[in-house]
């Protein structure tokens, strides 16, 4: 069948389930990210905070969605399995398309918070594309899928937040937020036209999700809020880093930026790879790994030396989660709910918890800050080799 590039809803539903699944989390991920490079900004200078305020109040709405986030994930991966992932997948995006509407034409901050509250309510996207995913691939594939449904994740999160900077320096901040609502948009009508799996309900043999399922998965859940929380721990400080490194404040959005970017794509790249090779017996030494090199952090004395450990952290870290993913989830939503919960958990926690430690900055708090999480990812090492290992044998 030939497929006209010109018209690209057609193209986007004439491929796999599997591809498209890909490009729509692609697309959702650049559509979440927009304003990632700005909101302090947009909060500061539209709604008359100060930038320190502004700082405060994007790291509490941040930590408000990502912990919603993880309360309805289980939420939404039960509906996946009672209603089916087409309709989920749609009610999400209608939901997105309010929130980032509202947050457009906000007037004050506690309409921002209230926003991205009600965002995390309707942030099982990664839930239903995972779950979506997880109904179509051979089971022996499935790691492998979901670690490309993380780089597509990871792509359009490192993309998008350049993008939004330039679109909000030459259209402004509210116009690129309103960018968000219109490429959800643009989104729901491909997912109409996707030919997308059909509730498990309507399968009789299908046996449903029971708190034994559950029990299974706690293990895992409790991994990966533990790596997730190494993952995400040093976000925010990123730039408070490099400024102590002696970056000038007007190259400081310039390092940043590389750091988070390089972090992210050896996440990309390493995350197929590593999904392949690792295996229940070894995911323990890459944690023990990932443990090194944050250690290994609090000894470098130049920003060249600290993006290079962020480049190695992120090519470490990332054979872990798609294997915690896609293992004992089966083909259930609400399991894969229950674990993506467990992801939104980890970085809730982990920002909230670095930056607690660290205060002030004053030594030797950055080093206590990244002792406790190479701490945190050795017993994230020791937990998955205690409860993997009689699987593994």
């Amino acid at each position: 069948m030939d497929i006209d590039a010109r018209h690209p809803i057609r193209t986007l539903t004439h491929m796999d389930t599997v591809t498209a699944a890909l490009v729509v989390q692609f697309l959702v991920s650049v559509a979440f990210n927009l304003m990632g490079s700005f909101m302090p900004l947009f909060i500061s200078k539209e709604l008359n905070e100060t930038l320190i305020e502004a700082t405060g109040w994007t790291g509490t709405s941040s930590f408000i969605a990502s912990t919603i986030m993880a309360i309805t994930a289980p939420f939404w991966g039960w509906m996946c399995d009672r209603i089916g992932t087409k309709k989920v997948l749609l009610a999400v995006l209608a939901g997105n398309i309010i929130v980032y509407s509202g947050m457009t034409f906000s007037t004050n901050v506690l309409q921002i918070v209230f926003f991205r509250a009600l965002q995390g309510g309707f942030g099982g996207m990664s839930t239903v594309m995972f779950t979506i995913v997880a109904s179509v691939v051979p089971s022996r594939d499935l790691k492998k899928a979901l670690s490309y449904q993380m780089v597509a994740m990871t792509m359009g999160g490192l993309v998008s937040p350049g993008i939004g900077g330039v679109m909000a320096s030459i259209i402004g901040y509210r116009p690129t937020m309103l960018a968000s609502a219109i490429l959800f948009v643009f989104i729901f009508p491909v997912v109409v036209k996707l030919t997308l799996p059909l509730p498990a309900t309507r399968d009789k043999d299908a046996k449903s999700f029971d708190l034994l399922d559950l029990k299974s998965l706690i293990p895992d859940i409790i991994a990966l809020i533990l790596v997730y929380v190494c993952i995400s721990f040093i976000s925010p400080a990123i730039s408070w880093f490099l400024e102590s490194f002696g970056v000038p404040d007007d190259q400081l959005l310039l390092w940043t930026a590389a750091a988070t970017i390089l972090n992210g794509i050896a996440y990309a790249v390493a995350s197929p790879m590593l999904s392949s090779a690792v295996n229940d017996q070894t995911m323990p030494l890459l944690s023990v790994g990932a443990a090194a090199a944050i250690m290994a952090t609090a000894f470098v004395f130049n920003p060249i030396q600290f993006i290079a450990l962020r480049i190695v952290i992120g090519a470490i870290q990332a054979g872990i989660p798609p294997n915690l993913l896609g293992g004992k989830s089966g083909r259930k939503g609400t399991g894969i709910g229950f674990l993506n919960s467990a992801r939104f958990l980890g970085m809730a926690i982990g920002p909230i918890l670095a930056t607690t430690i660290l205060g002030d900055g004053v030594p030797p708090k950055a080093f206590y800050m990244y002792a406790v999480i190479a701490i945190i990812s050795i017993i994230a090492a020791v937990f998955i080799y205690a409860t993997h290992r009689k699987e593994s044998n």
